[in-house]
């Protein structure tokens, strides 16, 4: 069984697909204010549709 991980980010710093799978580059804002890469998320693309759903309804209002 896999560890959980838990991860702040501020916001989104690249997307790309490759070979069927979507790579999405979180970055989170350092010390200075700045922005610095922080996780990347591997989504197969056939399971995007479904992530993205999920991140919709978790968002208020």
């Amino acid at each position: 069984m896999q560890e959980e991980k838990a991860f702040l980010i501020d916001g989104i710093n690249t997307i790309a697909i490759h070979n069927g799978v979507v790579r999405i580059q979180f970055m989170r804002l350092g010390m200075d204010g700045k922005p610095e890469p922080n996780v990347q998320l591997h989504v197969p693309i056939i399971a995007m549709k479904s992530v993205v759903e999920a991140f919709r309804k978790a968002t208020p209002g």
